[in-house]
């Protein structure tokens, strides 16, 4: 029998796609799979928590807390991939499978050890492997350059200081040489993969797409649905999902501004209230919230159209939850929403970001009934031969049986020189991270500090990507594992949040300064 452990932030949340639910779907006489969680909501046994007490949940999330807004990096620093390591679960798995790795609280550095131990598959659910920071890269192509000079810090994850090409060349040189499968959900993420000089070298690649349950989004009739929404037989209702990070409300927002029809039209939207409130005085707007599984399939039923004109998209769920539906989509032409929707046949294709083009393509299909269902039947058809659940768990078998019986690649050893000066540096900011947490005279504290033979300068870039950085802080946090999960009752210092919002950030722009404070006190 072939042994899985499913790595993931969390189980029941996104459990479709996360490795929760392979525990029921493929579970039997091939496969026993597990799934390793920071955060388990659950109560199925086979889930098994990384941080076994409130010391290690403690210093992850002081970790999580200022890796990003106080030290702009991400997926460095990482509590959770020594205790990973120690895991029983994790010692008996044949193969180690990481979903959403920007979420899962482990260190990049971690990639290469497991996979000299494990078989290793890594999902992506989005572009974050192919750049430096962000999920979802919009019109920018610097991910196929380097990601220099960053013009977008702001948007998800958010960084402080441009250290998006060191994060950048990390992940080049992590998946250098690196033996390990790649799972993407689309032709288009694949499309990117061959234009990245980070994965476009891997040879281990599985295009799955994702599946969903066409019976269960059959369970209420659209007659039934809007009578429970109360909804007229007369309006014609759009759905749209009202968010302003990716989603394109504000497009939709000036598209139903500029819209002239004789119909009455009503938009629905779930997840924010009030962001388009503005258009009241023309359509009905229903606001219905935060949405449950079961509202999601009545609000999907009782629409006549999808609005989904994403400005940052890697598969769209919710485009396929439409179609099961028979909802024609509206997308704008960029992501992979087109590739997904089978646009301009099925999915209504926009310019991208154009409210204007998107009013007239709201006009047509509001106007057009016959085209309405046109297309929502074709999106039926679609959903039904390429994106069921029994397709996509067929799927996961057959790869997972691949990549156990490959014969595995040799992985090249690194020389590592002795030391250098990039991380005789990290050494000292490591040793401000302990005097943080432990104070000066904690007997645990002194076990972590170390002796850097450089000086201290007042301003360091460091180069994330250096191996023996890399050595030192996976063995800085192991020792720091090791205390937090034999000492369950240790405390640490009441200063912890005041440095964390504070003197982190002196650690990188000032340290002289840090130093004279220590010295101080």
């Amino acid at each position: 029998m072939i042994k899985i452990l499913e790595v993931n932030n969390i189980d029941t949340l996104g459990n479709r796609y996360n490795g929760y639910d392979m525990i029921e779907k493929l579970s039997g006489k091939e496969f026993e799979i597990k799934q390793a969680v920071i955060e388990k909501r659950s109560d199925n046994p086979n889930v098994i928590e990384i941080l076994k007490n409130k010391p290690l949940k403690v210093i992850h999330d002081k970790i999580m807390y200022y890796e990003e807004p106080k030290q702009s990096i991400k997926n460095v620093l990482s509590i959770t991939t020594p205790a990973l390591f120690k895991m029983k679960e994790y010692k008996e798995a044949d193969i180690v499978h990481i979903h959403m790795l920007h979420n899962s609280g482990l260190s990049l550095y971690a990639l290469k050890k497991i996979a000299k131990e494990k078989r290793l598959v890594v999902s992506m659910h989005d572009p974050w492997l192919l750049t430096g920071r962000c999920v979802h890269y919009f019109d920018c192509n610097k991910w196929k350059t380097g990601c220099k000079n960053c013009e977008h810090l702001d948007t998800y994850f958010p960084l402080k200081e441009d250290n998006c090409h060191e994060l950048w060349e990390l992940k080049k040189n992590t998946f250098n040489n690196l033996d390990v499968d790649i799972i993407y959900p689309t032709e288009w993420t694949g499309d990117n993969i061959k234009e990245s000089p980070i994965l476009g070298n891997q040879n281990h690649l599985h295009r799955i797409t994702f599946g969903i349950d066409i019976e269960n989004f059959s369970s209420i009739t659209r007659e039934e649905a809007r009578k429970k929404l109360g909804l007229k037989d007369d309006e014609v209702v759009l759905f749209h999902r009202a968010q302003n990070e990716f989603k394109g409300t504000p497009y939709v927002l000036e598209a139903l501004k500029e819209l002239e029809t004789d119909k009455k039209v009503v938009i629905m939207t779930c997840e924010n209230k009030g962001l388009l409130d503005e258009v009241q005085d023309k359509v009905r707007v229903m606001d219905l919230g935060l949405l449950n599984d079961k509202e999601m399939i009545t609000a999907m039923n009782a629409c006549d159209i999808f609005l989904m004109p994403s400005i940052g998209e890697s598969f769209g769920l919710m485009a396929i939850e439409a179609m099961v539906c028979s909802k024609p989509v509206v997308v704008f032409d960029n992501s992979a929403l087109p590739y997904t929707t089978h646009a301009p046949e099925c999915g209504y294709l926009v310019k991208n970001r154009d409210s204007h083009d998107l009013s007239l393509a709201i006009k047509h299909l509001v106007e057009d009934e016959k085209d309405r269902i046109k297309r929502g039947k074709l999106g039926r058809k679609i959903v039904e031969e390429e994106y069921t659940n029994e397709k996509y768990y067929k799927e996961l078998r057959k790869m997972y049986l691949e990549v156990y019986n490959r014969k595995r690649e040799k992985q090249e050893e690194e020389i590592l020189p002795e030391t250098n000066d990039n991380t005789e540096q990290f050494k000292y900011y490591l040793n401000d991270v302990t005097i943080r947490l432990f104070g000066t005279t904690n007997k645990y504290g002194k076990s972590l500090m170390y002796k850097p033979k450089s000086k201290r300068i007042d301003r360091y870039q460091y180069h994330y990507s250096d191996p023996v950085l890399q050595e030192v802080t996976l063995d800085y946090f192991n020792k720091l594992e090791d205390i937090a999960e034999n000492n369950p009752d240790i405390s640490f210092d009441n200063n912890i949040k005041l440095y964390i919002e504070k003197t982190l950030y002196l650690v990188v722009h000032n340290p002289k300064f840090l130093l004279r404070k220590l010295m101080r006190k």
